[in-house]
C-alpha cells in the first residue's frame, strides 16, 4: 500500500506543499488514538452493562435491596423487644423479688454484652453498609438470648421461691383450733391444781368434753399418745413454716392420727377432754418454735380473723388470770 501524504496549499506560493511528519509524531499520535479509542471502549462497556443488565441480574438488586431494608426493620424491632425485656427485669427486680424477699439480680449478672473488639469477623467481606447491618442484628439478637436466658433463671428461682412461699402459708397456724372462748392467756397465771403463779405457755379454749379440735395449720403429726400433764395430746410440725403446734387434754385422738401422718389446716385431730393435770374440760393450745421456745399464739390468730374477732381475743386473754391447767 502506497503510503499516504499530506498536503497543504501555500497562499504565498500559490502552490500545494507536502508536510513532512517525524517517525516519532506518527507514533505519539496514534498512542492518543489508541488511548482515546481504549477509553471510549471501556466507558461504552460500562454504560451498556448498566443499561443492559439481564432479567436476573434486576431482580437480584431488588432482592438485595429488599433484603437489606428487612434487615434494618429487625434491627428496630429487636431494639423494641429488649426494651420490653428490660422493663420486665425490672419488674421482677423491683417487685417480686421485694414481695418474695429474694435476693437482687447482681449488676455483673445483668451485664450480658458481647466482648472482643470484633465477634463476628464472617460479616467483614461484605460490603460496609451490609456489614454494619449483618453486625448490629448480631449483636442484638446474642444479647436478647442472654437477657432471656437470666430472666428464665430467674423466674424459676422466683416460682421456687413462690412455692415455698405458699407452703409456708399453708403451715402457718393461722386459724383457731376449737370452737369456744379464751379462758386463760399467754402468760404468767395461777395454776389451780399446784396453787402457784407460774408461766402458761399457751391458751385455754373451753370446750366441752368431745368438742372437735382442728389442726391450725399444714403439717405432719410428730406425737400422738398420752404422757405427763398433757395428758393425751397431739404436736404437729409445720417445718417449712418454723413451728410445732400442741393440742393437749385430749378426751380422744381422732383414729389415723399418728406419727409421720400428714396433716391439713382444718382436719380434725381429737377432742377436747381433761385428761393429765387438768381441773376442767379444756382445750389448752400451744405454739412453739423449731427450738422448742413458746410464743404466743394469739399472734398467728390476726389474718384468718377481723380487727373485732381479735380484738375480742385480745381483751379474753388478757383479762383471764384463771388456768385449767
Amino acid at each position: 500500500m502506497p503510503h499516504e501524504r499530506t498536503y497543504i496549499f501555500d497562499n504565498e506560493s500559490c502552490s500545494f506543499v507536502e508536510i513532512k511528519t517525524s517517525p516519532r509524531e506518527r507514533i505519539r499520535k496514534a498512542a492518543w488514538l489508541g488511548a482515546a479509542a481504549l477509553l471510549l471502549a471501556v466507558a461504552a462497556t460500562l454504560g451498556l452493562d448498566r443499561l443492559a443488565e439481564t432479567p436476573e441480574e434486576l431482580a437480584l438488586r431488588d432482592e438485595n435491596k429488599a433484603l437489606q431494608q428487612q434487615l434494618e426493620s429487625v434491627n428496630r424491632r429487636l431494639d423494641d423487644v429488649t426494651e420490653d425485656l428490660l422493663a420486665i427485669r425490672e419488674t421482677d427486680d423491683e417487685l417480686y423479688r421485694v414481695l418474695l424477699n429474694a435476693q437482687g439480680i447482681s449488676d455483673d449478672m445483668a451485664q450480658v454484652g458481647i466482648g472482643g473488639s470484633n465477634p463476628y469477623p464472617e460479616f467483614s467481606r461484605y460490603s460496609a453498609s451490609a456489614s454494619d447491618v449483618l453486625t448490629s442484628n448480631a449483636e442484638k439478637i446474642d444479647r436478647l438470648e442472654r437477657l432471656l436466658m437470666l430472666q428464665s433463671s430467674s423466674y424459676r428461682e422466683l416460682t421456687e421461691l413462690a412455692e415455698e412461699h405458699e407452703e409456708q402459708l399453708q403451715q402457718m397456724p393461722a386459724i383457731q383450733p376449737v370452737n369456744g372462748r379464751i379462758t386463760s392467756g399467754f402468760g404468767i397465771r395461777f395454776h389451780p391444781v399446784l396453787k402457784v403463779r407460774r408461766m402458761h405457755p399457751g391458751l385455754d379454749f373451753h370446750a366441752p368434753v368431745g368438742t372437735p379440735i382442728y389442726a391450725t395449720g399444714d403439717g405432719v403429726v410428730k406425737e400422738a399418745k398420752v404422757g405427763g400433764g398433757l395428758g393425751r395430746y397431739v404436736k404437729i410440725l409445720h417445718e417449712t413454716a418454723g413451728y410445732v403446734t400442741v393440742f393437749a387434754h385430749m378426751s380422744k385422738i381422732e383414729p389415723g392420727i399418728r406419727a409421720g401422718k400428714p396433716i391439713k389446716r382444718g382436719d380434725v385431730i381429737g377432742y377436747s377432754g381433761n385428761t393429765g393435770l387438768s381441773e376442767a374440760p379444756h382445750l389448752h393450745y400451744e405454739v412453739r418454735d423449731l427450738e422448742d421456745n413458746h410464743l404466743n399464739p394469739l399472734h398467728f390468730l390476726a389474718p384468718s380473723m377481723t380487727p373485732a374477732e381479735y380484738e375480742r381475743l385480745l381483751r379474753e386473754a388478757e383479762q383471764t388470770t384463771l388456768i385449767f391447767d
